[in-house]
């Protein structure tokens, strides 16, 4: 009876106090960690604040043209503010990833692992983004030029169709960088820009057959006139 009584009892405790003194130092170390990282991540992002304002970030992202989309997301204030916490998040990563392997479990530390592989993709996927911001700005604009000298009524429409085709393409290939839903967005990008290509060639064939048939026809006689003067000279 005594035995029982040790094994449906005593025991289970005495493995939780065993379990408890190795599981509580690490708790402790890790909160410690995590607060005086804390600490010193709203201290940077203060720093970093100020630095900024100093340096005028703020009359240099006006600009860019950015200013005014990160005002209107309501989220940050100046985009001094969004340089600070961008920078107080990095450091608050980086307290994270410390803390963890800090900890030094095999969980911990293949979560650490883990990150510092995937460190990598998080960068060609920034760089992916960032390109496509530049390139998406510079067709847009091409396209709203073109559009403008060819006197096309729907110049802004076009420009801004164009932006965002670019910038879904970039956010498509960041995703996949990233390896997160790679397949399914690829094959949702495919039949979204194939729907699109089909349904401006259907509307320009059937609305604007005329001019098209016209364009074509100054096209074919222009060619032909400049055989003509060729074979003249």
């Amino acid at each position: 009876m005594r035995s029982l009584f040790d094994r449906m009892l005593l025991e289970p405790f005495n493995r939780l106090a065993d379990q408890s003194t190795h599981v509580v130092p690490i708790l402790i170390m890790v909160l410690v960690t995590l607060i005086i990282g804390g600490f010193l991540a709203y201290c940077v992002r203060w720093l970093t604040y100020r630095l900024l304002q100093f340096a005028r970030f703020d009359h240099l992202v006006q600009r860019t043209g950015f200013a005014g989309m990160i005002e209107r997301t309501g989220v940050f204030r100046s985009p001094a503010d969004l340089g600070a916490r961008f920078v107080q998040a990095l450091m608050w990563l980086f307290v994270v990833l410390f803390a963890l392997s800090a900890a030094d479990t095999p969980a911990s530390v293949e979560l650490v692992r883990r990150f510092v592989d995937y460190i990598p993709n998080l960068i060609a996927a920034g760089l992916v983004l960032l390109l496509g911001v530049v390139v998406s700005r510079m067709i847009s604009r091409s396209a709203l030029l073109a559009a403008v000298n060819a006197q096309w009524p729907a110049a802004r429409l076009i420009a801004g169709g164009v932006r965002v085709l670019v910038m879904t393409l970039a956010i498509v290939i960041a995703l996949e960088q990233l390896h997160i839903g790679s397949l399914p967005l690829l094959v949702a990008f495919a039949i979204v820009f194939a729907g699109i290509v089909f349904a401006l060639a259907i509307a320009f064939g059937l609305g604007a057959r005329d001019m098209a048939r016209q364009w074509l026809e100054a096209k074919v006689r222009s060619s032909v006139a400049e055989e003509e003067v060729f074979r003249h000279l």
